[in-house]
């Protein structure tokens, strides 16, 4: 277990809506961001996963909105690993988007998986990748199944766990 890796932004122009507030997507995209500044945190980075022939890919997103945003702001966002399957070719991360004040303004969890480039295929990565993995999990992380292998998209919606 680890301490919780953050990224910090601040709301731009371009980042709000109509409304005046950080527009939905956005929240995604700064959980996106994270998520790979938290891979480079634990040393691996772009050129280092092309090395070893890995990329992460994203199988889905939830997300719940609860506060607004609003221009010029500073967030925090978090990355936690809470589920992570036995083979660790599949992991669910929990991002939590800070206000400045701390108030959570929005709770996203995304499942990802690790892609073999060769091969095209969701595959457990390689030992040092698993080790850096392991070594981020959350404390209430827990371990999710693996009956996401099937790339056939009328299996139905993605669902890691029954933990929401």
């Amino acid at each position: 277990m680890s301490d919780i890796f953050t990224k910090s932004f601040e709301v731009r122009w371009d980042d709000t809506d109509f409304n005046g507030h950080l527009r939905n997507t956005r929240y995604l995209e700064y959980a996106g961001t994270a998520r790979m500044h938290h891979l480079m945190s634990m040393g691996w980075d772009v050129r280092m996963l092309r090395k070893v022939g890995f990329a992460p890919i994203l199988l889905g997103d939830e997300i719940s909105y609860r506060r607004e945003v609003y221009l010029a702001e500073r967030v925090d966002v978090s990355c936690e690993i809470v589920g992570l399957s036995s083979d660790r070719a599949r992991w669910r991360m929990r991002h939590v988007v800070s206000r400045e004040d701390g108030t959570a303004a929005a709770v996203a969890h995304c499942l990802c998986a690790w892609l073999d480039v060769e091969t095209r295929r969701i595959a457990p990565p390689p030992a040092g990748l698993q080790e850096a993995m392991e070594a981020a999990r959350a404390e209430d992380c827990v371990v999710i199944g693996s009956q996401y292998a099937s790339s056939d998209s009328a299996s139905g919606p993605v669902r890691a766990s029954s933990e929401a």
